[in-house]
């Protein structure tokens, strides 16, 4: 389901807000069930009338006349006796049961000898009839005007009962749930750094229950993969030693062979394939290779690159507009500084030349790496990160190369979480885009 777009996209946001719904939504829902049945009697005014229609009740049996009650009158009530009761016997219902019973309860009287009836009036205040039996016979027959809560302003209540109730709730709420979602945190944390090889020490099981079970299973998880690269490891380090006798064996096998031109093909034979092998095995070990995250400055790795193959001759400039602000960059220095040789290697073996450019790009680093070259026909620009492919024009052997420099390079930046593609140049060449996660 699509959420609105002013709903809290985190679960911290999401919690607390479907907290303070909960807590809306329970205020409106009393509020509409303690006003129905009209508008409700003020407190007050209820409180008002228990204390004086009881004193008024016992002063009409003691003065029976008219004349004492009428000085009693005002604009919110009247008195009066008489031989039969103003009101009809009906049972009260809704808060008049309550008034009723207070009445029967202060006088002394009971059942039908106490009526009430409310009166609304469009426009205006609701009137309250009451008619009490006194001890000869005749009603005390009154009319109240009681102050009511006015519905149209329904929302006072609200201003008083929401920020006492629903604030330290939330407060509360806030405190909690960052302290709950704190695990699931340093989970997220700890996930990103797997994912660029980074094999830390456990995370602590910490915070509730399912959050200390999925930090275990995550332990677990990380705790076999480094068992697992261990082991590949080692399986690497004894193909290649036992690899490398071989082709050893093969050479000094060739020494012997007595024809000039055969030895001299079948060293280079073995020179190529001990190329190769090598190049097989490294390709290999980037993804086992347990070399330590640190922080390092990313630009003055890029212009150390550039200076060593500049120190070798070759073309090859980071260009920078003025100096290069410092790029803090957590990695494994060795595998990125590889990457980014094999890049300019390329450029510089089949493009003549390598131009290093550094963009700023939202909270990732961007780095690019053009060359002068013929470029690539686009149906071929993902097909060159293949292990072991080679187009036409680098099957050369003056430029050598067994086609895993770009395999190399991608999987390198991809075991920091970023991405590599090739993409052709307008002004001609081709042009390396290697983004990485900050």
């Amino acid at each position: 389901m699509k959420l609105p777009r002013l709903w809290p996209r985190t679960m911290a946001g999401q919690l607390i807000g479907l907290l303070f719904c909960g807590l809306l939504a329970a205020h409106l829902i009393a509020l509409l069930l303690t006003s129905g049945g009209g508008e409700p009697i003020h407190a007050l005014s209820r409180r008002q009338m228990l204390d004086r229609i009881p004193a008024i009740y016992r002063l009409a049996q003691i003065h029976p006349d008219d004349a004492t009650l009428k000085v009693l009158d005002s604009a919110t009530a009247r008195f009066r006796t008489g031989p039969n009761s103003a009101i009809a016997a009906l049972p009260p219902h809704g808060e008049l049961m309550e008034l009723h019973a207070a009445l029967c309860a202060r006088v002394g009287l009971t059942g039908d000898d106490v009526r009430l009836q409310r009166r609304d009036r469009d426009g205006e205040d609701p009137e309250l009839a009451i008619a009490m039996r006194l001890a000869d016979g005749r009603w005390l027959n009154s009319v109240q005007r009681p102050v009511v809560v006015n519905r149209s302003r329904w929302w006072r209540p609200l201003q008083f009962s929401i920020p006492v109730s629903t604030l330290p709730v939330l407060v509360i709420g806030i405190v909690f749930v960052r302290r709950i979602l704190r695990p699931i945190r340093a989970l997220s944390a700890g996930a990103e750094r797997v994912s660029r090889g980074d094999y830390s020490a456990p995370l602590p099981l910490t915070g509730p229950r399912e959050a200390r079970e999925v930090t275990a299973s995550f332990n677990l998880m990380q705790a076999r993969l480094t068992s697992y690269i261990e082991d590949h490891k080692q399986m690497l380090a004894s193909i290649s030693h036992d690899l490398r006798s071989m082709v050893t064996s093969l050479r000094l096998r060739a020494e012997l062979v007595d024809e000039p031109e055969l030895r001299t093909a079948m060293q280079r034979t073995l020179k190529d394939m001990a190329g190769m092998i090598e190049e097989t095995l490294r390709f290999s070990k980037d993804d086992a290779y347990d070399e330590p995250t640190t922080d390092v400055d990313l630009g003055r790795l890029l212009a150390d690159i550039a200076a060593d193959q500049a120190a070798q001759g070759r073309d090859v400039m980071l260009v920078a507009g003025g100096a290069l602000a410092p790029l803090p960059y957590r990695c494994r220095p060795l595998a990125i500084k590889r990457a980014f040789t094999n890049l300019v290697d390329n450029a510089v073996r089949y493009g003549h030349c390598a131009r290093i450019v550094v963009e700023p790009d939202g909270d990732a680093v961007r780095v690019l790496v053009e060359d002068e070259g013929p470029g690539i026909a686009p149906a071929q620009l993902e097909t060159v990160f293949k292990p072991f492919f080679r187009l036409d024009q680098s099957r050369q052997p003056a430029l050598g190369g067994v086609g895993l420099g770009l395999a190399i390079a991608r999987s390198c930046v991809e075991a920091h979480g970023g991405k590599l593609t090739l993409e052709n140049r307008n002004a001609g060449g081709l042009r390396a885009v290697v983004v990485l996660p900050a």
